[in-house]
């Protein structure tokens, strides 16, 4: 009968593991030599390749034909590894190593095993998830899950461990994660999880390969940082020296580069000193995740040590010294195995992962789904996502990129589920009309802070009258931490079909301004004092100046400056902040009316100005446009007169420009542009505000 096993897919050391048919308990498989962990590493040979202890020796030997850490580069499909005239991609080389791995398991059981749930690091992102399901595919595996290896070391821990708040502190050779969950009854509760997926055993090797570099050359003059052999020797070395002070307080290096050769004592004190900054950066994560939980030491019952690099009695001390004991029961090479072996094995077919038909494992399912008494301390788990999923959008003044958060991490699986809408400008031509969606996965607002997960790309949208489409998009994480969407046209309601595109190698465009967004501001602030009602030639004063108004706003239709509108009198109103929206512009203007502000003259409208043009504070040019018929009262004009210096300073101008029974020589006082600056017939408006515009632009 074909057999359902559990991986352990690790950077430097990989488990597999089954269930017992009789005693129904997870079981670890030896591997050819009967050990339980085998190498990650593979070696290259003319005639084909070997993996695990063959492979190992190889890189021990200095040969250059051998790969590992590779798990470092899943989902960097740039990446490539070259061995005898052949590229290959991280994905290639884990599904070509657990190719072997299977064919070494099913030697060692006697049997077929065509199922698996493999494990990944908790912060791994949707493309190092995907590369890793389809690398088990790629093995000839049907892969009914992944799961997150904190994970499935707590339901390890399940096994045999009562009710407690635990810490899943998971230190392998290449990644760091950190899980806080309850476990209870016949339940998993991840309540958050956090991690560094570049942060593993191999740093604490490297701070050894470069003492031993240093002292090399302090004695010899030689640097053998330049030799990649040596370099790779020495990390060797430097990892054998790490596992040895595991067990001794002290342990000798030689170092011999072939004409010359140096023996080092390496106390455990000063290898401790040495990575102090390593051990330092799980601790600062650890601190992180109870910031975002609102939990701290004290709530945690006990901590599940789990990886190979958490023998280290630096690891080991520095949690008990948290006040906290380290749980028994779970082996820290075999746990993530045990866990993913349970979770393959228990609840039945209730959804599939895509272009599969194999049922997924119990992640995520619900209670009445389950037979958890199939196997014995089996718990039903509900998991948490390890990055926030957010897409790319211009702000809301349209002058950067900006990450819209959507889903938080640290939510729920089953809640992580968000719609938002969109519009969309839509061409009468449907083949002309295209939605791109960038989805990113990072807590940082910035894009080029967070790592770009997909690109989605929705064609021929329907046209709809006013050209305007609002698209509802959704999206979900699914249990295996991977990334689900659809869209729906609001319209038509019609579900809008879509492909996934290559993300561009060059994604600079998210640090500049968007198309068509603000280079420049100003802000146009109109007098709304009862004088305004008083008449020329059968036209209010205000009327000729809202026409005025939008004849100057639409001098810069199409261009990269942001046109904002005021009304002021006994107070001030912003009526649009700065857009290149043209259609908002001209409604703020039309809804300018006598008597919203007040019927006197007792405002500066400059403050309001000056914090509109503030928000584009390194763009070249920023007005402020003042529209007034008549004299200010005291205090506005001291307030007015104040103002100008914070605008000069900040690079910004100001213009004053008067009608009816305007102060020219107070207007000239309060513009930072005096020559621009006029009063005149407001018949003569239009003209006069058509001039500056052309000055404006001709900057």
């Amino acid at each position: 009968m074909p057999r359902i096993v559990g991986i352990d897919l690790g950077t430097t050391y990989s488990v597999i593991a089954c269930v017992d048919d009789v005693t129904k308990m997870p079981k670890i498989i030896p591997n050819k030599y009967g050990k339980s962990v085998t190498p990650s590493v593979i070696g290259f040979r003319e005639d084909g390749y070997v993996i695990g202890e063959d492979a190992k020796a190889m890189e021990e030997m200095g040969d250059v034909n051998t790969a590992s850490f590779y798990k470092l580069h899943m989902g960097d499909h740039s990446y490539k590894y070259s061995f005898f005239g052949k590229e290959y991609t991280a994905a290639d080389l884990s599904a070509m190593f657990m190719r072997r791995l299977i064919e070494d398991a099913e030697k060692s059981v006697g049997d077929v095993i065509s199922k698996a749930v493999i494990t990944v690091p908790a912060y791994f992102e949707d493309a190092a998830r995907n590369d890793t399901i389809n690398a088990g595919r790629s093995a000839g595996l049907e892969v009914l899950n992944i799961i997150n290896e904190p994970t499935a070391a707590c339901v390890a821990y399940g096994l045999s461990g009562g009710d407690k708040n635990v810490l899943i502190y998971d230190l392998g050779g290449g990644t760091f994660d950190v899980t806080i969950a309850k476990v209870t009854g016949d339940s998993i509760d991840v309540i958050g999880t956090i991690g560094h997926h570049r942060l593993g055993g191999r740093d604490w090797d490297s701070a050894v390969a470069d003492w031993l570099t240093e002292r090399f050359e302090s004695e010899t003059g030689v640097d053998l940082s330049a030799d990649s052999e040596m370099a790779a020797e020495l990390m060797v070395k430097a990892e054998n020296a790490k596992k040895q002070l595991t067990a001794s307080v002290e342990t000798d290096i030689t170092v011999d580069d072939g004409t010359r050769k140096r023996k080092f004592k390496l106390t455990r004190g000063e290898f401790e000193d040495l990575t102090v900054y390593q051990l330092g950066l799980t601790t600062d994560l650890i601190a992180r995740l109870f910031k975002d939980t609102g939990l701290s030491w004290s709530d945690i019952d006990g901590v599940v040590p789990v990886g190979g690099s958490t023998k280290m009695p630096m690891v080991k001390d520095f949690i008990l010294s948290n006040g906290v004991k380290i749980l028994s029961g779970v082996h820290p090479d075999e746990a993530v195995a045990i866990g993913a072996a349970v979770q393959a094995n228990i609840g039945r077919v209730c959804a599939t992962l895509p272009g599969t038909e194999s049922p997924k494992s119990s992640l995520g399912m619900k209670r009445e789904e389950l037979n958890l008494t199939l196997m014995p301390g089996a718990r039903m788990i509900s998991d948490v996502i390890p990055h926030s999923l957010g897409m790319i959008i211009e702000n809301a003044e349209g002058t950067r990129y900006i990450n819209d958060i959507m889903i938080p991490r640290n939510t729920k699986c089953r809640d992580a589920r968000k719609t938002k809408r969109r519009e969309l400008s839509v061409s009468s031509e449907k083949s002309r009309n295209r939605l791109d969606i960038y989805l990113l996965q990072g807590e940082s607002s910035s894009p080029e802070k967070c790592t770009v997960a997909k690109r989605y790309v929705f064609r021929d949208i329907d046209y709809v009258d006013g050209g305007k489409s609002v698209i509802e998009i959704s999206f979900a994480h699914t249990i295996n931490g991977t990334i689900d969407i659809k869209a729906i046209q609001t319209e038509t309601g019609l579900e809008l079909p879509f492909c996934e595109e290559s993300i561009p190698e060059d994604m600079s465009w998210v640090k500049k301004p968007p198309r068509g967004a603000a280079v420049g501001a100003l802000v146009m602030a109109l007098d709304l004092s009862g004088s305004m009602r008083r008449e020329i030639a059968g036209v209010k004063s205000i009327d000729a100046a809202k026409v005025a108004m939008k004849g100057f706003a639409e001098k810069f239709r199409g261009t990269d400056i942001a046109i904002g509108i005021i009304g002021f009198s006994d107070a001030d109103m912003v009526m649009c902040r700065p857009t290149t929206d043209m259609k908002k512009v001209f409604a703020a203007i039309n809804e300018l009316s006598i008597g919203m502000t007040g019927g006197g003259n007792y405002c500066n409208p400059l403050t309001s100005m000056f914090e509109e043009l503030r928000r584009f504070d390194s763009d070249p040019f920023l007005y402020a446009i003042v529209l007034t018929d008549g004299e200010w009262y005291t205090n506005a004009c001291c307030g007015a007169a104040a103002k100008k210096a914070d605008f000069i300073s900040h690079g910004m101008d100001i213009i004053g420009m008067g009608f009816g029974d305007a102060d020219y020589e107070f207007l000239k006082s309060i513009s930072t542009r005096e020559e621009l600056a006029n009063v005149d017939d407001i018949t003569h408006l239009s003209a006069n505000l058509s001039n500056i515009a052309k000055e404006i632009l001709n900057q």
